[in-house]
Parts: C-alpha cells; sequence; structure tokens
C-alpha cells in the first residue's frame, strides 16, 4: 500500500459517543502515569521533526497508510505525530479517551494487536472503526519511560484486514523504545539548557547574587562540575563529596580529578579520561561514559558521566559542564525486566508449544481413542499449568500493589494441610507425609489464600528433591501458635541466595536448578500472603541435605459463650 495514502476517519460535529469506555486501572499507578506525562511538559507542543522522522519511517517500513505517536491523558488521546492522519483530525491532534484504541496499550503495558477491529467486541461499535474505510488492523506498543510509566503508544493503522509476525512486533516494539529515547532526551536536553541559562543568569550578576548559582547546582540528583577553558574545576556540588568521598577542589583540573577516581582502585572507566581530553581539545562538543565505582563496604554503583560544553555569556570564554548520574536502580530494573521476559517467555512458551502440538495432531491425524485421549490429558495439564502460572502473576500484582482482598473466617489448618497434600496423591515421583494430631488446629485466615500457600510450598519441596521419594508436611501447636512445616530431603539452599529467596522471579543460579524450571514466583506469592495474615515464615537448610520451611501463625481462640 502507498504510503501517500491517507486513512479516512469521518468527523461530523461533536464527537459521538461510543460503547468503548475507558480501560480502568490502579489509581495510584494512573497517578504517577499522569504526573510524569505532564512533568515532560510534551502534551500540546508543536511537532518536532525527531518524532515525524520516526512515524514517516515506521510507516514506510511496515507499508502501512498511518502511524502515530499518542500520549494518552485522563481525558483524551494527544497525538504528538500523525502520519497519514485524515486532514481534521491532523488539526486537532486528539481524540476523546474513550474512542482511543491506545488506552489498551496503557492499561495493559504490553503490545495490542487488532487483526481486524470489526470482529473483536471491544472495538466493533467504535465510530472509526464502524466508518466506510475505517480502523480494520492496529498494533500498538507502549512508549515506557525509565521510570516504568507508559505514556502512551507508538501505533499503526491499516484500513484493511491484516496479521503481524513476532519478529515485526519486535522491530515495532524497538521503535517504540526510539521514541522514548527522544522523549528523554528532549528532556535531558531542556533541563540542561535551563540549567545552563540560570548559570548565565546568575554568573553575569553582582557577588552578591553568586548564592543563587550555588543553589542551583546544588539541586537535583546529579553530582556535576563546571569548568573553565582550561579544564580548573570552578564550581562543584556537594552530592560529588557524598559520592566519592573527595574534594573535586583539591585538584589542578577535572583529568586530575578523573584520574585519581580510577588510580584509586575503586572505579574503572575505560574512556573516561580520553572523553575528556576530546572535550577540553576541542574535538568534540558532547560525550557519555560508564563508570563503575565501587564503595568501601563492597557495594558497586554505574554511574554514567556527560560532558559538554557551554557558553556562559556572549563575550565569556567557553566553559565545560561535567555531569554524573547515578544509573544503579536503573540498570537493577533493567536486569530484572530481562530475567521476567527470559523466565515468563520460557514458562508460558512450553505449556502452549504442548498444547498446540497435542491439539494439532488430534486435529489432523485423528488419532485412536487410547491415544487420543492420552493426548487431551497432556493438553489439559499444560493447560492447567499455564492457568497457576497467569493466577500466580495476577495475584502477586494484586498483593503487592496491596488490591488483594482477604475472606478471613476461623479455619482448620489441620483440614487445609489435609486438602492441599490430596492434591499430591496421585503424585508419580514423592509421597507426601501428612503428621497431625486428631484436633482441630484453628487460626483466622483466608482458606483458599492459605491452602494456596501451602500448596507451594508442597510444590516447591517436590521440585528442588529430585533424588528423594517424599515430602514431609507436619503440623503442631506451640506457645499459642500454629506452626506448618514442610521438610523436604533435597538440594538444598546455599548461602549466597538466602537474602533474595523470597524475592519475585528470584531462582539459586545453578546449573541442576535451571533444568527444574520455574518462574520464581512460589515462594514471593508465599511471604505476601502470611505476611498479610500477621503470620511469619522461616526457614532451616543445609546444601545436600534439604531444606524446611515452617509458616507460623497465631492460634484462634474460640469466644467464650
Amino acid at each position: 500500500m502507498s504510503n501517500n495514502i491517507k486513512t479516512t476517519f469521518q468527523v461530523e460535529g461533536a464527537w459521538a459517543r461510543v460503547r468503548l469506555n475507558i480501560v480502568k486501572f490502579s489509581d495510584e499507578d494512573e497517578r504517577r502515569r499522569l504526573q510524569e506525562l505532564y512533568a515532560l511538559d510534551i502534551v500540546d507542543t508543536p511537532g518536532e521533526p525527531a518524532f515525524d522522522r520516526i512515524t514517516r519511517l515506521v510507516a514506510d517500513v511496515f507499508q502501512v497508510p498511518t502511524c502515530l505517536i499518542t500520549l494518552v491523558t485522563e481525558d483524551r488521546q494527544w497525538f504528538k505525530s500523525c502520519f497519514g492522519l485524515q486532514e481534521e483530525l491532523e488539526r486537532s491532534r486528539s481524540t476523546e479517551r474513550e474512542a482511543a484504541i491506545c488506552q489498551y496499550v496503557v492499561a495493559e503495558r504490553e503490545p495490542v494487536v487488532v487483526t481486524d477491529a470489526r470482529l473483536d467486541e471491544r472495538f466493533a461499535d467504535n465510530r472509526f472503526v464502524r466508518q466506510e474505510n475505517g480502523i480494520r488492523f492496529y498494533a500498538g506498543v507502549p512508549i515506557q519511560t525509565s521510570k516504568g510509566n507508559i505514556l502512551g503508544s507508538l501505533c499503526i493503522i491499516d484500513t484493511e484486514p491484516r496479521t503481524i509476525g513476532e519478529r515485526e512486533l519486535a522491530r515495532l516494539v524497538e521503535f517504540g523504545r526510539w521514541v522514548v529515547t527522544e522523549i528523554e532526551l528532549r528532556r535531558d536536553l531542556r533541563e540542561k539548557e535551563l540549567l545552563a541559562e540560570r548559570l548565565q543568569q546568575v554568573i553575569a550578576k553582582s557577588e552578591s547574587q553568586a548564592v543563587l548559582i550555588r543553589q542551583a547546582f546544588e539541586s537535583g540528583l546529579e553530582g556535576r562540575l563546571l569548568c573553565d577553558g582550561s579544564g580548573r574545576i570552578v564550581l562543584h556540588n556537594e552530592k560529588l563529596v557524598e559520592w566519592f568521598r573527595v574534594q573535586p577542589a583539591h585538584y589542578p583540573d577535572v583529568r586530575a580529578f578523573a584520574e585519581h577516581l580510577l588510580q584509586s582502585g575503586e572505579a574503572r572507566s575505560p574512556q573516561l579520561l580520553e572523553c575528556l581530553e576530546q572535550l577540553l581539545n576541542g574535538h568534540v562538543e558532547l560525550f557519555a561514559e560508564r563508570l563503575d565505582y565501587r564503595l568501601k563496604d563492597g557495594e558497586r554503583r554505574v554511574y554514567e558521566v556527560t560532558g559538554y560544553v557551554i557558553s556562559l555569556t556572549e563575550t565569556s570564554p567557553q566553559h565545560y559542564y561535567i555531569g554524573i548520574r547515578d544509573r544503579t536502580d536503573e540498570e537493577k530494573i533493567d536486569r530484572m525486566k530481562s530475567e521476567f521476559m527470559s523466565v515468563v517467555s520460557h514458562e508460558l512458551r512450553t505449556p502452549l508449544t504442548s498444547i498446540m502440538g497435542f491439539a494439532e495432531i488430534i486435529k489432523e491425524r485423528n488419532p485412536e481413542a487410547d491415544k487420543r485421549h492420552s493426548y487431551l490429558q497432556t493438553i489439559h495439564r499444560e493447560a492447567k499449568r499455564l492457568t497457576l502460572l497467569l493466577n500466580d502473576l495476577l495475584d502477586l500484582q494484586r498483593m503487592e500493589a496491596g488490591q488483594q482482598s482477604y475472606l478471613f473466617s476461623p479455619t482448620d489448618m489441620r483440614s487445609l494441610a489435609a486438602e492441599a497434600v490430596e492434591g499430591w496423591k496421585e503424585h508419580a515421583t514423592h509421597r507426601i507425609l501428612l503428621q497431625a494430631g486428631p484436633n482441630p488446629l484453628l487460626v483466622y485466615a483466608d482458606p483458599e489464600r492459605m491452602k494456596q500457600a501451602l500448596v507451594h510450598l508442597i510444590s516447591n519441596a517436590v521440585k528442588y528433591s529430585p533424588e528423594s521419594d517424599r515430602v514431609e508436611v507436619k503440623l503442631m501447636e506451640e506457645d499459642g501458635r500454629i506452626h506448618v512445616t514442610v521438610r523436604d530431603y533435597g538440594l538444598g539452599i546455599p548461602e549466597r541466595a538466602r537474602e533474595k529467596l523470597f524475592t519475585k522471579f528470584y531462582r539459586v543460579d545453578n546449573s541442576d536448578r535451571r533444568k527444574m524450571g520455574g518462574t520464581g514466583l512460589g515462594l514471593a506469592v508465599v511471604k505476601q500472603i502470611v505476611t498479610a495474615h500477621g503470620g511469619s515464615i522461616h526457614y532451616v537448610s543445609e546444601v545436600g541435605q534439604g531444606s524446611s520451611f515452617t509458616l507460623a501463625m497465631e492460634k484462634y481462640a474460640i469466644p467464650s459463650p
């Protein structure tokens, strides 16, 4: 399809209301999202070539008539760039949020693909779908900032139904990241321009106003250096002293300061000195370099060092601004995201592959009854596994957001443990041995959630004791508390893993354990449930001998009549 064909969306009078309601999600998430969106000061701003280049390129790459960069506010979607949009909409550059498919990308925090909007009940009544030459195909990916907020989407639209492959969608995701990079570069440039403007204003004024530049220089979360034309440090903020425990002013110039950091053995940056020389010698006007730094307590921090040329006034010699930003937490978040995608994609793909494979065999080959029954059992088992994974993900998200509801009532832990063990009766490799007295052991709890915690503990014990044939579940009362202990005779937990054991997506980095799969969600879910019940969980473990996890709850006292 030619790229100069515009998608026609009819606009007749006031906007008609449609059945597509605004998607609801966490008020706190929405507050943070809108706060960052408005802080970027990008909504209702003029078009900018950097963003228009992206939409033109994306439309050309995917051979679609329309590509949009949308930013979703509380009541509308606004187009930062709109390639191929009908002229009247291009002038207004916005629609009501109720009519925006892009709001689903924001709410679901993941790509949304609609092959034919007329056949999708969410959008079939949307006026932009119903009209002639309306939206048929839509693919949108999140515009997600480094803080994790979804500002809107980069989307492609066609007036004909179509599909999009995994590689094409991955490419669209990369274009979405490009949009984020442009937005954050725009923000950083504006901040640096503002800082340079303040420096120009303050330095040009009298001595009595010098305190203002100090205040401006001290503000913010990054370390800052101002150097004259020779590289001599004329100003620095206290953030640098706090981070590196040295006074930059004690060094003759910024080169000596950087050399001290690198020669102390606490910092590592292969190109930093070369970048500084190129900046001071006029070979470059801007650089960005990574700096790894080790604190005295052994903790490692990651910094990004940027430097560029500034002119304080029209007549003053040029100066150099050096900014140092702590990116440690951002890199941790990036690693967590990568680990999450790796773990979850593997754990989702495995059961889906089995389901699709056996379903295709049944469909295409019409196997004999006994084989068909076996295949259906496999499909049911893998579908159940997939459901449990998705439920764990959703439960943990609600628990961490404080949105999980609990239905508390007097509950017999002995009965709950028996039900949890019953589910493992036909397990092929392990016997689950329950040890409990004949009397009820009452706690005040949500029965379903407590059973969920017990099932996770038993599942964890079975998974990490591959060479054993039994798991023991023991209940007892002690000092007014009910204790439930799940004991396995398996691999045990190494010392290095113990601090992170109840962290979501964490799995012990061991080749034997990686073969077992798993998402690392089970113990995180257990911890959340037990904490919400006012209980505690602890464990003892010896590598090669197994582990015991003990859940402790206050005993419920039956009120006197």
